[in-house]
């Protein structure tokens, strides 16, 4: 869990390497409601529907989280939430959660693709950076197999199905932190998990959105109800 902190810093040094872009409105950001701190990334993939990370959740009271969209146009409180129940604090498997909006946001979604980029797919991970700036870092993508073959500095122990691996095209520039989203051919394809910067031939990890699909299905009935 270190990992995470270490990569906090070191996208503060390495920010002047991103690239500031216009900003995409399914990005978003899960802010405390008390001084607007960015907790985590987040992306709509419905208007009343912001996918994240687990450790959004399970790392901080849910109670106190709002999410910012449009740079802070619209500040939405939760209306519910979940994550995967089988989310592991050490392995990081299944590193997924679902926050239920109190109204629409006003905003783009984007569609989460149907299966998992092959390795060498060019992708963008995106995030709320300093001065609540969005960036951008171009990422090659990396195959589950792949990434826990040993030849990205990951092996077959910590590398699950609902991971996949990142590289950074700059090496300057740092993968965002967690929760943020990483897309490639218009689709959401990962969320920024763990595993550090994903510079110097080091994967960073992702969460495999694609493999959980079902999972989301199950998630929005569930919050729905």
């Amino acid at each position: 869990m270190n990992q995470l902190l270490v990569c906090s810093f070191l996208l503060a040094i390495a920010s002047s390497y991103a690239s500031v872009v216009p900003a995409p409105s399914y990005v978003v950001s899960v802010q405390g409601d008390d001084d607007g701190a960015i907790i985590c990334g987040g992306v709509l993939i419905d208007k009343r529907f912001v996918l994240t990370t687990a450790q959004c959740l399970a790392f901080y009271n849910p109670e106190r989280l709002v999410v910012s969209v449009n740079d802070g146009a619209q500040i939405i409180k939760l209306a519910s939430y979940t994550f995967a129940s089988n989310f592991d604090f050490v392995t990081m498997e299944d590193n997924i959660g679902l926050l239920r909006l109190a109204e629409p946001a006003n905003a783009n979604v984007i569609e989460v693709a149907e299966q998992q980029p092959k390795t060498g797919a060019s992708g963008v991970a995106y995030s709320w950076g300093a001065n609540h700036r969005l960036d951008s870092v171009g990422v090659k993508l990396v195959s589950t197999g792949d990434c826990a073959s040993g030849k990205y500095g990951w092996s077959e122990d910590e590398i699950f199905n609902t991971m996949v691996c990142g590289l950074v095209k700059n090496n300057k520039s740092c993968v965002p932190r967690f929760g943020n989203p990483v897309v490639s051919n218009n689709k959401l394809v990962g969320l920024t998990s763990w595993g550090g910067c994903g510079n110097n031939g080091k994967a960073a990890i992702l969460t495999d959105v694609p493999s959980l699909r079902s999972w989301i299905d199950s998630a929005i009935k569930k919050l729905e109800q």
